[in-house]
């Protein structure tokens, strides 16, 4: 990874006048921490230099472990989005063995919260009733569904 990177990306966004930007990053497997201290220096770069921009991001499941998550959410973001995907019961067949439905509902919710679920995987109404109840309990602001436009694509 390019340690310049967090500097140059606050810099690029401060010339452009940007009011709003969404960081997202892909899965960083090969690095320890899932790439967290990168996201976390970037949004701190964003602050400094621009501080009046809201900085949202979009980060993965980080592995499950907390303390990336908690580097992340430390940063001064002013959103924390992670999708969830599915409901519950089709978690093990759309997402990575190691993001569970559960881990992804372990985190602390003191900053704007943001989710999403795909639907057209299979879900009954009842379980999409039951991941909004999940995802209303720890706290989640903002919530959004993705409609598959096919038939089912997970047959159980």
């Amino acid at each position: 990874m390019n340690p310049e990177e967090p500097l140059n990306t606050a810099k690029a966004i401060a010339d452009w006048g940007l009011s709003y930007v969404v960081l997202t990053s892909v899965d960083r497997d090969d690095l320890e921490d899932g790439g967290a201290s990168h996201i976390a220096a970037t949004v701190q770069h964003l602050k400094k230099e621009c501080p009046a921009t809201l900085v949202e991001c979009l980060v993965p499941d980080f592995r499950g472990r907390l303390a990336s998550v908690e580097t992340v959410l430390s940063s001064g973001l002013d959103v924390y989005a992670h999708n969830m995907e599915t409901v519950r019961r089709l978690t093990p067949w759309v997402r990575d063995p190691r993001a569970t439905y559960d881990q992804s509902l372990k985190f602390r919710n003191e900053v704007v919260t943001k989710t999403s679920l795909m639907l057209g995987l299979g879900e009954t109404d009842e379980e999409v009733l039951a991941a909004m109840r999940d995802l209303r309990e720890i706290g989640i602001t903002s919530f959004s569904f993705f409609v598959i436009d096919s038939l089912p694509l997970i047959k159980l």
